[in-house]
């Protein structure tokens, strides 16, 4: 065998998986992040609804429309935590779609992230002490932040070589 052939991926085949190849390091750790990270990012909107919701309590005057967009805003993301679980477990189990799905919504989420941020910073004057002084908005930049670093590690994990060869092997033959 040579020097190059011996640095190849080579599924292990275990009977539990029907003879299917198991998911390289690479892929099993992004699908944990595919399932880590959103399940978190929905927790800390829960979180940051919570928080929000009871501020606005104490200001119900005009708060309607806040705290409605922010009800909505955080059963949107309750949804996409599943759909995320959905197609992290897909990838996992070597459907390629799976991973081009995610592969553009994480790009979608890293933008929306960023711009999350800035806006958040942009409205806080970019003054810490207003950002952390609020529970609501902190828990929102936690969220950001996390999402800001875990995306783009997400995103090389799924394309790294390991991966690439897990997703070809796993193809099916098109009839």
């Amino acid at each position: 065998m040579s020097g190059a052939a011996a640095h190849t991926y080579s599924p292990r085949v275990t009977a539990q998986q029907n003879d299917r190849p198991k998911a390289p390091a690479t892929v099993a750790f992004a699908s944990v992040l595919g399932i880590v990270v959103p399940s978190l990012s929905g927790l800390l909107t829960v979180i940051s609804y919570v928080a929000f919701a009871l501020e606005i309590i104490r200001y119900l005057d005009n708060a309607v429309g806040p705290l409605l967009f922010n009800t909505a805003n955080t059963l949107g993301t309750l949804v996409l935590v599943g759909l995320w679980v959905f197609f992290s477990l897909r990838m996992r189990a070597g459907r390629n779609w799976a991973r081009t799905t995610l592969a553009v919504v994480a790009g979608i989420w890293l933008l929306y992230a960023l711009f999350g941020l800035f806006v958040t910073l942009s409205m806080a004057d970019y003054q810490l002490s207003v950002i952390f002084n609020q529970a609501g908005t902190t828990t929102v930049l936690v969220e950001l932040l996390m999402v800001i670093l875990a995306m783009p590690l997400f995103l090389v994990l799924i394309f790294l070589t390991p991966s690439n060869q897990y997703f070809k092997t796993n193809q099916q033959p098109t009839p």
